[in-house]
C-alpha cells in the first residue's frame, strides 16, 4: 500500500493526538498556547481542531467536576441482568436516572453495567430496590468503589510521552 493511501486511512496523526491531549487536559486553554506548546502555527491548530470536530472526534468541550466536593461520595458499579427482549427498554429507563454517569450494554454474565454516583449509601440502596421492582430486571450486583485509583476522561488511551 502506498504511503498516500496509508495517510488517507489514518484517522488522526501525531499532531492531532497532541491537540487532543492538550484539549483533554484543559479545554479552556487558548489555541494560541496549545499551538505554541506543539510547535505549529495557530492557523494550523485551528484548522485541525475544526476538522476533528467535523469528523466527530471532538464531540464537545466540557469541564471536570470533583463529585466528592459536591457531596457525591459514593461511586457504584452496578451489573444488571435483564429479560432479553426488554434490554433496550430497561437501558433507556436506567439512563434517565441522573445518578447514572455511564451505561454500557455488555457481553458476559450481565447485560448492562452502569457507573453511578450517589450522595449516600441510602440513596444507592433506594435506587437498587426501585430498579428491582421492575420484573424485567432479573438481578443486580453492586460494587461500591472504596477508592478511585485512576479515573481519566475523555476515555482514550493517549500516552503523555507520545504526544509531547
Amino acid at each position: 500500500m502506498s504511503s498516500k493511501r496509508q495517510k488517507e486511512r489514518k484517522i488522526v496523526d501525531d499532531i492531532d493526538l497532541k491537540l487532543l491531549y492538550h484539549l483533554s487536559k484543559n479545554a479552556n486553554e487558548s489555541i494560541k498556547e496549545i499551538a505554541k506548546k506543539i510547535g505549529i502555527p495557530v492557523s494550523t491548530a485551528f484548522a485541525r481542531i475544526k476538522k476533528l470536530e467535523e469528523k466527530g472526534i471532538i464531540k464537545s468541550y466540557t469541564i471536570k467536576i470533583n463529585p466528592i466536593a459536591l457531596g457525591f461520595a459514593v461511586t457504584a458499579i452496578i451489573h444488571f441482568s435483564v429479560e432479553g427482549p426488554y434490554l433496550e427498554e430497561i437501558e433507556k429507563q436506567i439512563a434517565l436516572n441522573p445518578n447514572i454517569i455511564a451505561l454500557y450494554d455488555t457481553t458476559g454474565d450481565f447485560d448492562i453495567i452502569a457507573i453511578a454516583r450517589f450522595q449516600s449509601i441510602n440513596e444507592l440502596d433506594k435506587f437498587i430496590k426501585n430498579t428491582l421492582k421492575n420484573p424485567k430486571v432479573k438481578r443486580t450486583i453492586t460494587n461500591v468503589v472504596l477508592r478511585v485509583v485512576k479515573e481519566d476522561y475523555p476515555g482514550i488511551p493517549i500516552v503523555e510521552e507520545s504526544v509531547r
